[in-house]
């Protein structure tokens, strides 16, 4: 319902292709992360925590703390936060960075790689959703036209990178 209501709204207020593009995108990349993370809220992950997990997986032999934070795009104690509650779960763990033992990295634990596994088939069920009846030609293309958007994206970007936000508070 609400959905309709803002597919009104745009469509009414931005007669522009170009005027309706930024809203899609981030209206697509809401939906698309929304139908993940209900799929994976059984579970017991929210977006928060499988966000990181992936970052994770990226990261092969841990990340440091801070390294990870600025990675994710989050504040740390944010990550603090999600980290605490990841381990609880027994889905990572945290050791002593060998070159610094100020230091924490973070790895994910057995278990861990097992959700990646639960997190990779989620995702690819809710890519067929999604993508059921665009063909690969059209995706190509896509994809080519949104590497663009980026590249133009990436040259206007400030140093300061924006702050990724996971939702509402308590949704870790």
């Amino acid at each position: 319902m609400i959905d309709e209501e803002i597919d009104r709204e745009i469509t009414g207020e931005f007669s522009d292709v170009r005027e309706q593009f930024g809203f899609r995108i981030g209206r697509l990349a809401r939906r698309w992360r929304s139908r993940v993370d209900e799929k994976m809220r059984p579970h017991g992950l929210t977006q928060a925590r499988w966000v990181v997990m992936m970052h994770l997986r990226r990261g092969g032999d841990g990340f440091q703390q801070k390294a990870l934070a600025k990675f994710v795009g989050i504040e740390g104690p944010t990550l603090v936060h999600i980290l605490d509650n990841l381990e609880k779960q027994n889905l990572i763990e945290r050791r002593q960075d060998k070159a610094d033992r100020r230091v924490k990295t973070v790895h994910l634990t057995d278990e861990g790689w097992r959700m990646i596994e639960v997190i990779d088939d989620v995702a690819a069920e809710v890519r067929y959703e999604h993508l059921a009846d665009i063909s690969d030609r059209d995706l190509t293309h896509c994809l080519a036209v949104l590497e663009r958007i980026e590249q133009h994206a990436s040259a206007t970007q400030t140093d300061t990178p924006a702050k990724m936000s996971f939702g509402t508070a308590g949704s870790d």
